[in-house]
């Protein structure tokens, strides 16, 4: 063995690794240090960890020093009985003494209804002269009333007969617009099946070529029947004609209501003639 080696028995790593190189180099310096620094470091950690745990304790300690108990005592206490306020209460009122009700017999409105609902009839003159009752919006069970005296020289007298008075019946007026317009029974679909089964395309109006609409005008009177019958535009070739015919055979229809009475309206109907194209 050499020699030389022999004489340097503390040889470090770091003194193998900087052998022949300048040891004044931060690296060197650094290596030498590191273990002092690495101590150092931690013992500044576990330090400033442990203050930061003992810290709530320690602010803790101090409060609890600075508190001051203190004692409370409860009383019972003893109110004052409260006044008793006396409410008068206002005298019932004393029965009055009950009135009998004045008889009466119920008098009827006349009204317009339809047919269908059940008319109430008003008393008869005979009626309201032999009972001894005021009339009034109902029937009444109560007390009779006392009727004046027929004066004696008028008992005897004859009624005048007064002639008979000729009313001449006016026609009825036609509508044109009214609140519940006609309507043919079963709507606008069942017209249109009417009209598809019963109108029949003329053959002059087919050889020609002619097609288009007629517009039929005429009357629902008050009974749902049709009457005045007339074409207020057509397209002629025999279609106006048979528009007619079709129309005039039409089953009545719906009248038209104006105040909740039938009333006659004025109605227009557009048939369609249309070329079947082969």
């Amino acid at each position: 063995m050499n020699s030389n080696s022999s004489n340097q028995p503390h040889e470090t790593l770091d003194d193998i690794i900087f052998e022949g190189r300048n040891k004044l180099y931060g690296a060197y310096f650094l290596r030498q240090e590191y273990k002092q620094i690495v101590k150092r470091a931690t013992l500044i950690g576990v330090g400033a960890f442990g203050l930061a745990l003992s810290t709530p304790f320690i602010w803790a300690s101090q409060n609890s020093r600075d508190k001051r108990e203190v004692e409370i005592t409860l009383q019972d206490v003893k109110l004052p009985p409260a006044e008793e306020k006396k409410i008068e209460l206002p005298e019932p009122p004393k029965p009055e003494t009950p009135v009998e009700p004045v008889k009466q017999i119920k008098y009827l409105a006349p009204e317009i209804v339809t047919d269908e609902r059940e008319i109430e009839l008003p008393p008869t003159q005979e009626e309201l002269a032999e009972s001894k009752a005021a009339i009034g919006p109902e029937n009444v069970d109560g007390a009779e009333i006392e009727m004046p005296p027929v004066d004696p020289d008028l008992a005897n007298t004859k009624p005048v007969i007064e002639a008979p008075v000729h009313v001449e019946k006016t026609e009825e007026s036609i509508f044109t617009t009214v609140e519940k317009m006609p309507e043919y029974k079963g709507g606008i679909r069942a017209l249109g099946e009417y009209l598809n089964k019963n109108l029949k395309f003329p053959s002059q109006a087919q050889r020609a070529g002619v097609g288009g609409k007629v517009f039929v005008s005429f009357v629902v009177m008050g009974d749902g029947s049709i009457s005045q019958l007339s074409v207020s535009k057509g397209i002629g070739f025999g279609c106006d004609e048979e528009a007619l015919r079709v129309v005039s055979k039409m089953p009545n229809w719906i009248p038209g209501k104006q105040s909740g009475r039938p009333v006659s309206v004025r109605f227009t109907l557009p048939i369609t003639f249309q070329i079947m194209e082969e």
